[in-house]
């Protein structure tokens, strides 16, 4: 069902261009395309909702956003999953996270291997949770035609 770990197609945000390069050369050196490296949050959510990546990489120091706000928005639109790359001291506010969607959280310095793991894990994650929420949709649905069999019984 998915496709192998490598040439995927990131979509990478942050408002750092030194964090921006090196996140840049590191996923490239994954062999990895690349195809938006952005400082703003507002082109990565577009971006996500017109065409999704195969996973979304959040960096931080955004002018506008932080980078909390904008994982959350990418959790909220559940079309792709996200890895953050925080720095250390944004940590301990690592709880402003939602828990559905973003599936991978690295603290910076990060390396290739380090993006490595945390992109397998998190479109690992991606896939179970999409398969858990059509299995969940499949019992309502279930369910429904059981409720209106035994609707329709009890009138005859």
């Amino acid at each position: 069902m998915r496709m192998k770990d490598s040439n995927l197609k990131i979509y990478l945000a942050s408002g750092d261009d030194g964090q921006r390069k090196v996140l840049q050369a590191n996923l490239e050196l994954l062999t990895h395309q690349v195809e938006l490296s952005t400082s703003s949050p507002a082109v990565m959510i577009r971006r996500c909702q017109e065409n999704p990546p195969d996973i979304a990489v959040v960096g931080t120091r955004f002018e506008s956003d932080d980078c909390f706000k904008l994982l959350n928005e990418l959790s909220e639109l559940n079309v792709c999953p996200a890895v953050a790359v925080l720095e250390h001291q944004d940590i301990d506010r690592s709880h402003r996270l939602m828990a559905d969607q973003v599936m991978g959280v690295l603290v910076q310095p990060v390396n290739d291997r380090d993006l490595r793991t945390a992109i397998y894990l998190a479109r690992r994650r991606f896939d179970q949770s999409t398969l858990m929420k059509q299995r969940i949709d499949e019992l309502k649905e279930t369910l429904e035609n059981i409720d209106d069999e035994s609707e329709e019984a009890s009138h005859e």
